[in-house]
């Protein structure tokens, strides 16, 4: 007798997470337009199941933009298709899950270029193009 081996997914009812998270977001999101403030929903903070989460990800849909922002760990950042809201999922160094959020902003935070390390390339410009026009004028000479 052949057995056959059917695979069985257990699928985890909806509790409805996803339906208040897209609420929320959509008055954020009328806000950030209105006003320019921004909002972060940490999803790890959230009693959401699997199934939420596969349906949080079916109705934002993924926009244009999708970032690998490399560090001790990777973060990966993407626009959803509703422009101004960004999901951002970060990562250890050993490639393990660590947290998720959604952002609503015009530019996630944790891309920004930092006001020190934006003088500090000012600096090296500056360095670097003073030092080329002085090797420009020796060799001229």
């Amino acid at each position: 007798m052949n057995t056959l081996k059917i695979p069985i997914e257990v699928i985890q009812p909806s509790t409805g997470m996803a339906q208040a998270v897209l609420t929320e977001l959509a008055e954020h999101l009328d806000l950030l337009a209105k006003t320019g403030k921004t909002h972060v929903i940490d999803l790890n903070s959230l009693p959401m199941n699997i199934t939420d989460k596969q349906e949080l990800q079916h109705f934002l849909g993924q926009g244009e933009v999708n970032i690998t922002l490399i560090t001790i760990g990777d973060s990966k950042i993407f626009e959803t298709a509703y422009s101004g809201i960004w999901w951002i999922k970060h990562y250890s160094a050993d490639e393990k899950f660590i947290s998720e959020f959604l952002e609503v902003t015009s530019i996630p935070e944790i891309i920004k270029s930092h006001v020190g390390d934006i003088q500090q390339a000012a600096n090296e410009l500056k360095s670097v193009i003073n030092h080329d026009e002085e090797r420009m004028y020796h060799e001229r000479r």
